[in-house]
C-alpha cells in the first residue's frame, strides 16, 4: 500500500517540480511469477482442457504392435570355403556396420518385402482396400499385378512404420516393424530380416556371376593369344635353328658335348705319351726291356719275365753242378735265350703301340679342336638370333603368364559361386509381440501435461498483453504520463477475519480503525493533496474514473471523511446524478444538489452532516435528472459558495468516458483526482480518459490505483507499497 513507503518515494518533492515519468524497467522473473499467479484459473482452465484433448487424442489412437529382431553383422566377411588371404566381405570397421543399417533402411528391402507379402492388397498399407463410404461400398479386389508407382508408395507406407537402428557399438542391428496385428508385425520383421539377407547374398552371387561372364570373355582372348605368341616363338626358332633341348640351343650343347669330349681326348692323349715316354726312357737306361713290361702293365711280358726267372735260375743250378756244354745247360740256355728273345719283341710291339695310340689321340684332340671352333661359330650366329627371340619370348611367357593367371581365377570364382555366404546371421527373429507399443499413454500423458504447460503459460501471456491493465506505479506514470497519486487498497483483501455487522463496511471501518491499512492509505492521499497542492486555489477536488464501478464514490467518501477526521472542514458533492454512489452510504434524502441549484433550496437544508467524521454530505436527492445541470451558471455560483465556507469541497464526479457532466465537472475543480481500478481497467479506456480530462483543461493531480489486492499486487513484484503490505499487517491490526 501507498502508506507502507515514504511520501517522498511517491508523491513529488515540491509541486513547482514538472512531472517526469520513471523510465521503463525490463520484466524481472518475480514479476512474470505474478502474472502467471494472477491468470492461474485461465491457466487451469486451458491445461485441463488442452490436457483431456492430447490425453484423448493419444486414447483414441488405433493400438499398434511392434515386433523386434535383430541380425549380427559380420564385418570380416569369413568364409571358410575360400583361402584367408582371399577373404572378401565387409571392412573391419564401424562404418561397415553403419553402412549394413542404413541398407537395411533403404527403399529396395521395403519394396522386397511389399512385393514378398503382397502388401499392396493388405488395407493397412493401402486404404484403397478398405471398404468406403463408411463401409458402405465394398473393398476392392486383391490383384497380382501393381503399378511402380503402388509399390512405391506401399513401400514408404511400411518404412514408415519401421526402424531400424545399431544396439550400440556392437555388431547388433535391431529392425522393428509395427502394425495394427501383432502376428502381421512378426511376419513383417522375419520378413524384413529374410529379403535383407536374400539381397544381400543375391548381391554376392550377381557379382560372382559378372565376374565369371567377364572372366570367360577375357580368357579366350588370352589364349589365343598366348598361343599366337608361342607359335612365333617356335618359327622364329626354326628359321634361326635355336632349336634346343633341356634349356640350351643345339649348338650350346654341341659346344658343351665337344668341350667334354676334348677334355677326355686331351687326358688320353697325355696318357698315351707318358707311357710312352717311359717305356722309352727305361730302355735308354739300359735295361734291355727289364722293366718295360712292369711299367706297361703289360701280362704277357709279365709271364715271359716269370718264366724267365725261372730258367735264370734253373741255368745257374745247372750251371753249378755241370759245365757249359752239358746237354741239360745248352737246352736250358737255349730256351732262357728264346724267352729274352719273345720279351723283347713283345716289347717292341708295345712300343710300337703305343706311339700308334699316341698318335690317334693327339689326331683325335685335333679332330675336337676343329669340331668345336665350327660350333663356336655357330653360336655366335646364335647369340646374334637370341636377340629377337628374347623379345618374341618375353612377350609369349607374358601372354602365357596372363593366360594362367585369368585361368585360376576363373576356377577360383567359379568355385566361390556355389560356396557364397551372407555377411550377416539372424540373432533373434521377430517375435509376436504381447502388448500393443503405441499408443504409450505414459508417454502420451507427459506430452499432454507438457503441451497443458506450454499451452496454459501461453494463454496467460496472451491474456496478460493482449488486454494490458494498470498495476503499478510504473505503469501509471509510464501509460498515463499523470503523477501516481497512490494506491487504496481492495476492503476485502485487508479486513479482519470474522468481522461482522456495521463495521464490516469500508466506510464504518474507516472509522472504526483510524489505525489500520485502510483508513492508512486514505490518510496517505491526504498528505498527497496537501503536498501537491498547497495553495488557496486547490480546494475543489473532483474524483473521476474512465468507467463505473472502479470504487469512486466510495474513495470520495473515505477521502471526505479521513480530511474531516484531521480537523478540516470538508463537504462531499455528489455529482453522479444517475448511480449517485455516496448518497445511497447515507440512505435516501429528499432535498439535494438539484434542488439547491434549481428550486433555489437553502444551501442549509440540503447539506447532510455526518457525525461520525464532522463532514457535510450535499447529496443527489430527488427522482428526476435534470439536463445539463452542470453548465447552470446556478450551480457555479453553489460551487464557489461551497469552496468559501469549507477546506475541502470533493466532487464524486460521474465516470468521464461515458458522461459529459463528468468533463464539465473536471474543467471547474481545482483538482482532479483520476480513479483506475487494479488489474482491471483497460489501458485504452484509461489513456483515452486522460485524453479527455487534458482536452477539458482539467488540472490532473494524480492517477489513483483503487481496488488493489494487496496479496496479489505482492505476487507481481512490482516493488510498490503492496508488495511489503505482510510485513506490517500485524502492525496495522494490533494498533486498530
Amino acid at each position: 500500500m501507498n502508506n507502507l513507503i515514504p511520501i517522498t518515494h511517491e508523491l513529488p518533492a515540491h509541486p513547482s517540480q514538472p512531472f517526469r515519468p520513471i523510465e521503463p524497467e525490463k520484466m524481472h522473473l518475480r514479476q512474470l511469477f505474478g502474472i502467471l499467479l494472477q491468470r492461474a484459473k485461465l491457466g487451469l482452465g486451458v491445461a485441463a482442457a488442452v490436457f483431456l484433448l492430447v490425453l484423448g487424442a493419444f486414447a483414441l489412437q488405433t493400438p499398434t504392435y511392434t515386433s523386434v529382431g535383430s541380425v549380427v553383422i559380420d564385418p570380416k566377411g569369413q568364409n571358410l570355403a575360400t583361402p584367408t588371404d582371399r577373404q572378401g566381405g565387409l571392412p573391419p570397421d564401424t562404418s561397415a556396420v553403419d553402412t549394413q543399417v542404413e541398407i537395411l533402411r533403404s527403399h529396395a528391402v521395403a519394396e522386397a518385402v511389399v512385393r514378398k507379402l503382397q502388401l499392396w492388397n493388405d488395407p493397412e498399407f493401402n486404404a484403397r482396400m478398405k471398404p468406403g463410404m463408411f463401409g458402405l461400398t465394398p473393398a476392392a479386389k486383391p490383384f497380382n499385378n501393381p503399378s511402380p508407382r503402388l509399390v512405391t508408395y506401399v513401400a514408404n507406407q511400411l518404412q514408415s512404420r519401421t526402424w531400424v537402428r545399431r544396439a550400440g557399438l556392437t555388431y547388433v542391428v535391431q529392425v522393428g516393424v509395427s502394425s495394427e496385428n501383432p502376428r502381421k508385425a512378426a511376419l513383417l520383421t522375419n520378413t524384413y530380416l529374410d529379403m535383407y539377407l536374400k539381397r544381400q547374398l543375391d548381391e554376392k552371387l550377381a557379382r560372382v556371376m559378372r565376374a565369371n561372364r567377364e572372366l570367360g570373355l577375357s580368357l579366350e582372348k588370352m589364349r589365343r593369344d598366348a598361343e599366337v605368341a608361342e607359335a612365333r616363338v617356335q618359327t622364329y626358332k626354326n628359321a634361326h635353328g635355336l632349336m634346343s633341348a633341356e634349356g640350351a640351343t643345339m649348338a650350346e650343347q654341341e659346344v658343351s658335348t665337344l668341350n667334354q669330349q676334348l677334355a677326355i681326348a686331351r687326358a688320353e692323349r697325355a696318357e698315351k705319351y707318358a707311357r710312352l715316354a717311359a717305356a722309352q726312357a727305361q730302355l735308354r737306361n739300359g735295361n734291355a726291356g727289364a722293366d718295360v713290361g712292369a711299367a706297361l702293365g703289360s701280362d704277357t711280358v709279365r709271364e715271359m719275365r716269370k718264366r724267365e726267372a725261372e730258367l735264370s735260375v734253373k741255368l745257374a743250378q745247372l750251371k753249378t753242378d755241370f759245365t757249359d756244354e752239358y746237354p741239360e745247360v745248352k737246352r736250358t740256355q737255349a730256351q732262357l735265350n728264346d724267352i729274352r728273345a719273345q720279351i723283347q719283341i713283345e716289347i717292341n710291339r708295345i712300343l710300337s703301340s703305343l706311339r700308334a695310340e699316341a698318335q690317334a689321340a693327339s689326331g683325335r684332340e685335333s679332330s675336337l679342336l676343329g669340331s668345336r671352333g665350327n660350333a663356336q661359330g655357330g653360336i655366335a650366329q646364335n647369340n646374334q638370333a637370341m636377340v629377337g627371340l628374347v623379345g618374341l619370348q618375353q612377350r609369349a611367357d607374358a601372354a602365357k603368364a596372363i593366360y594362367e593367371a585369368y585361368l585360376g581365377r576363373a576356377k577360383e570364382v567359379a568355385a566361390e559361386g556355389s560356396l557364397q555366404q551372407a555377411d550377416a546371421t539372424i540373432n533373434s527373429p521377430g517375435t509376436v509381440p504381447t502388448g500393443p507399443s503405441s499408443p504409450n499413454m505414459t508417454l502420451g500423458a507427459a506430452l499432454a501435461f507438457l503441451a497443458a504447460m506450454i499451452a496454459a503459460g501461453a494463454a496467460m501471456l496472451i491474456a496478460e498483453f493482449w488486454d494490458k491493465h494498470l498495476r503499478s506505479r510504473l505503469d501509471v506514470e509510464r501509460e498515463l504520463g499523470v503523477p501516481f497519486a497512490g494506491v487504496l487498497p481492495d476492503f476485502r483483501s485487508v479486513k479482519p477475519k470474522g468481522l461482522r455487522g456495521p463495521e464490516a463496511a469500508p466506510a464504518e471501518y474507516l472509522v472504526s480503525h483510524p489505525f489500520s491499512g485502510f483508513a492508512e492509505a486514505f490518510r496517505n492521499l491526504r498528505a498527497f493533496l496537501m503536498i501537491s497542492g498547497s495553495g488557496v486555489d486547490n480546494k475543489i477536488i473532483a474524483l473521476t474514473s474512465a468507467v463505473p464501478r472502479e470504487g469512486k464514490s466510495l474513495t470520495s467518501f473515505c477521502l471526505a471523511r479521513t480530511l474531516a477526521l484531521s480537523g478540516s472542514s470538508v463537504v462531499l458533492v455528489d455529482c453522479d446524478l444517475r448511480q449517485r454512489g455516496a448518497s445511497k452510504l447515507l440512505g435516501p434524502r429528499d432535498v439535494g444538489l438539484v434542488e439547491v441549484v434549481q428550486d433555489k433550496v437553502p444551501l442549509e437544508e440540503a447539506l447532510v452532516f455526518d457525525e461520525k467524521s464532522g463532514m457535510f454530505i450535499l447529496p443527489a436527492a430527488g427522482k428526476s435528472v435534470p439536463y445539463d445541470l452542470f453548465s447552470n451558471p446556478d450551480t457555479d455560483e453553489v460551487l464557489r459558495t461551497l469552496a468559501e465556507r469549507f477546506d475541502y469541497v470533493i466532487l464524486d464526479a460521474p465516470p468521464i468516458l461515458g458522461v459529459a457532466d463528468a468533463r464539465i465537472l473536471a474543467a471547474k475543480a481545482d483538482r482532479v483526482l483520476y480513479l483506475v481500478q487494479w488489474n482491471k481497467t483497460p489501458l485504452r479506456a484509461a489513456q483515452s480518459a486522460i485524453d479527455m480530462l487534458q482536452e477539458s483543461g482539467a488540472n490532473v493531480a494524480g492517477a489513483l490505483l483503487t481496488k488493489v489486492n494487496v496479496k496479489g499486487q505482492a505476487r507481481y513484484g512490482y516493488g510498490d507499497s503492496s508488495d511489503y503490505y505482510g510485513y506490517f499487517k500485524n502492525y496495522y491490526i494490533a494498533a486498530a
